[in-house]
């Protein structure tokens, strides 16, 4: 999963009732290679905003919400092409949470606008990895049906 991340890091958020921006931020980061995994929350969300992916006037200790989640881990895999309205509002939360609810990662009852648990981010971050992710992620796995 996040294997070079840091543990507590990982911890950290599979512990939190609700990540942050930061911890959110944190993962996306060190996935796309901007910072090394033993970034800040705030170094890892410059990094983000020196790239266009988040604005820069988020406070790291905001919680997300399930849309807000969407859009920053659908930007971990650029070449994942989204609906029209996706396209055109270059990756929009709505668009981006839509998405994954067309893609099956999220249920088709979950609301945009939840906060996000850490286990449930997780579980999310990994759903993606398997559904977008490479063999250089370590996703090429097969699954045993028992």
């Amino acid at each position: 999963m996040v294997f070079a991340q840091s543990a507590d890091v990982v911890t950290s958020i599979l512990d939190a009732e609700e990540v942050t921006y930061g911890q959110i931020c944190y993962i996306s980061a060190v996935h796309q290679n901007f910072v090394e995994d033993d970034a800040s929350f705030e170094e890892a969300m410059k990094a983000l905003v020196s790239t266009g992916q988040i604005s820069e006037n988020i406070a790291a200790d905001k919680a997300v919400t399930m849309a807000e989640l969407s859009a920053i881990y659908l930007q971990m895999w650029p070449e994942v092409k989204g609906g029209l309205m996706y396209t055109i509002t270059k990756g929009a939360p709505r668009y981006a949470f839509k998405k994954l609810k067309s893609d099956g990662i999220l249920s088709e009852k979950t609301d945009p606008s939840k906060k996000v648990s850490g286990a449930d981010a997780m579980n999310i971050l990994t759903s993606c990895m398997i559904e977008y992710g490479t063999s250089d992620e370590g996703m090429d796995m097969e699954w045993e049906v028992e």
